[in-house]
C-alpha cells in the first residue's frame, strides 16, 4: 500500500496530445512521441495518475506496465469529458467491502459529510471583503441551516436542507461574476463550465486515492445506488468542492479567465482551443497539487475508519 512519504514524491501528469502522438514506456520511464521524437517522458515511479487529453495510441503493454506502478490513467475527450479510466485498483480487499456493505448508519455519516461542506461555504462568503447585505445575510442563514442539521431525521430532508445552502452559497459567493444559479453539466456560462471541469479533476483525484484502498466506489452512503454512478467519489467529493470554488473566484479577481477563450453552440460553453485547455486545466491542477496530501490523508483516515469500526468520518477544514 503506497505511504505517505512515497506519495510526496508523486506526480500528477497531463497530457494534450493529439493523433501525431502516441505514449509508450521506455525504460521504466513513460514516454511521449511526436513524429518519432520523444518530447516527454518521466520515470514511472514518480507518477501517480496520468490524464490523458485527446486522441493517443496507447498499447496493451503499455497498459499493463502502468498498472504494475499502480498508475491510473484517466482519459479525456478534447472537451475534457470522461471517456473511461485505466484503473489501479486493490480489488482484492473483501473485508473493507464487506464492512461498507454492512454498514447501517448512513443517516450519521451522511449528516457528518454535509455539515463538513456547509461549514466549508460559510467560511468562503465569510471571507469576502467588503459583504453587501445579501451576502451577510447568506452567511446567517447557511450558519442556521449548519445548526439544523442535526435535527434532521431522514436523508431525503438533509439534501433538501444541503440544496437550500448551495443556494444560498453560490448566490452570495459568485454575485460579483454575475453568478445566480449553480446548473451542474449544462454548460449555459462560462462559470458553470469552469466550476464541472474543476469539480471533474477533482473527482478522478478522489477516485485514483479511493482505489488504493480497494474501496468499492460505486458503494456510497450519501448518494445512493445508481447504475453507473460512482457513488462513494461522489460522497467524499463534497467537502472538497470548496477549494475549486475558492480557485475560481481568484481566477476571476485575478483576470485569468478571459471571456474570448470561450465559444458557444447549442446553448453550451466550450473552451477554445488546446492552448487555453492547457491554461484552465493548468490552473486547475495546480490547486489540487496544493491540496494533494490533504487528500491523502483524509482518504486514509477514512480507510483507517472503517478498518478499526469507528463511525466518525473525517473532515476538511478550508485553510484550517
Amino acid at each position: 500500500m503506497l505511504s505517505r512519504p512515497d506519495f510526496i514524491e508523486k506526480q500528477i501528469v497531463v497530457l494534450m496530445v493529439d493523433q501525431r502522438k502516441w505514449l509508450a514506456v521506455k525504460n521504466d520511464n513513460l514516454v511521449v512521441y511526436e513524429n518519432k521524437k520523444i518530447v516527454d517522458q518521466l520515470p514511472c515511479a514518480k507518477i501517480f495518475c496520468v490524464y490523458v487529453i485527446g486522441d493517443c495510441t496507447i498499447t496493451t503493454k503499455i497498459i499493463a506496465k502502468l498498472l504494475r506502478y499502480q498508475i491510473s490513467v484517466y482519459l479525456l475527450t478534447e472537451f475534457l469529458f470522461p471517456r473511461c479510466v485505466i484503473g489501479s485498483q486493490l480489488e482484492g480487499n473483501y473485508i473493507l467491502r464487506e464492512k461498507q456493505y454492512k454498514n447501517e448508519d448512513v443517516l450519521s455519516f451522511a449528516k457528518q459529510l454535509v455539515k463538513n461542506k456547509i461549514a466549508n461555504q460559510w467560511k468562503l462568503i465569510k471571507e469576502l471583503r467588503d459583504k453587501d447585505e445579501q451576502q451577510k445575510e447568506a452567511i446567517k442563514k447557511i450558519a442556521e441551516l449548519h445548526e439544523s442539521i442535526s435535527d434532521v431525521e431522514a436523508v431525503d430532508s438533509l439534501r433538501g436542507l444541503e440544496g437550500n445552502a448551495s443556494k444560498l452559497f453560490f448566490s452570495a459567493y459568485f454575485k460579483e461574476i454575475g453568478r445566480h444559479r449553480r446548473a451542474p453539466r449544462t454548460k449555459e456560462d462560462i462559470l458553470n463550465l469552469l466550476l464541472d471541469i474543476g469539480y471533474s479533476y477533482l473527482y478522478r483525484f478522489i477516485e485514483s486515492n479511493l482505489n488504493l484502498y480497494g474501496f468499492d466506489i460505486y458503494k456510497g452512503f450519501y448518494h445512493t445506488l445508481f447504475f453507473e454512478r460512482k457513488s462513494l467519489v461522489c460522497d467524499l467529493v463534497e467537502p472538497w468542492r470548496c477549494i475549486m470554488e475558492k480557485k475560481i473566484r481568484k481566477m476571476y479577481n485575478l483576470w485569468q479567465v478571459n471571456p474570448k477563450d470561450f465559444n458557444f453552440s447549442q446553448w453550451e460553453y466550450a473552451i477554445k482551443d488546446r492552448e487555453k485547455k492547457r491554461h484552465y486545466s493548468k490552473m486547475f491542477f495546480e490547486e489540487i497539487i496544493k491540496y494533494k496530501l490533504d487528500i491523502f490523508d483524509y482518504i486514509k483516515i477514512y480507510y483507517q475508519m472503517w478498518m478499526k469500526d469507528r463511525a466518525t468520518l473525517p473532515t476538511f477544514y478550508i485553510d484550517q
